[in-house]
């Protein structure tokens, strides 16, 4: 291993990918998984809804393709994205946020003057955590999107085993 900018320690590619198979496959996750039962089974995990908003314009021009905040006092989480016409693209910018719930990413704050971009009539001083997607070199969210990768390759799986039923063999030529 050797250090990410951040001066923690920076898996390679295989590992981190790895890490991110064993802590999605600890989650318990229903089957198929959906973008509605995965939305579900994060809120469950988290004790609370979790409302998924696009972006307003002031984040967008300040770089942030996606922020996870909650404000203390309230009951639910918000994630914020950069608008997009591809569901997918959107679901990747969920499923990265969703990767920082998964490893607890609680406890990280991002500066006060981009939650304020967001969020400008929520007092500063109310923001219990908030992180944001912005640095793709840090290891942290590496790791945070190598979960989200996870997720999507499993709903994927999923939609396919869906429609053309599981894969088995049977019928075809392996």
């Amino acid at each position: 291993m050797k250090a990410s900018r951040s001066g923690g320690p920076s898996l390679n590619y295989e590992t981190r990918t790895e890490r991110a198979r064993e802590l999605v496959d600890a989650l318990g996750l229903p089957c198929p998984l959906t973008v509605q039962t995965l939305h579900r089974h994060m809120e469950g995990l988290r004790g609370k809804p979790i409302v998924i908003r696009a972006a307003s314009p002031a984040l967008i021009a300040s770089g942030v393709c996606g922020l996870w905040i909650a404000v203390t006092g309230e009951n639910f989480e918000r994630i914020h994205h950069v608008p997009t016409d591809s569901a997918v693209h959107r679901q990747q910018f969920i499923n990265h946020e969703f990767g920082h719930m998964i490893l607890r990413h609680d406890t990280v704050l991002v500066p006060s003057e981009r939650v304020a971009l967001l969020a400008p009539l929520i007092p500063l001083d109310s923001i219990a955590y908030a992180l944001s997607r912005s640095n793709f070199t840090d290891e942290q969210e590496a790791l945070a999107e190598a979960i989200g990768d996870r997720l999507a390759l499993l709903m994927l799986r999923d939609s396919t085993d869906a429609a053309n039923g599981p894969r088995t063999g049977f019928g075809r030529v392996l």
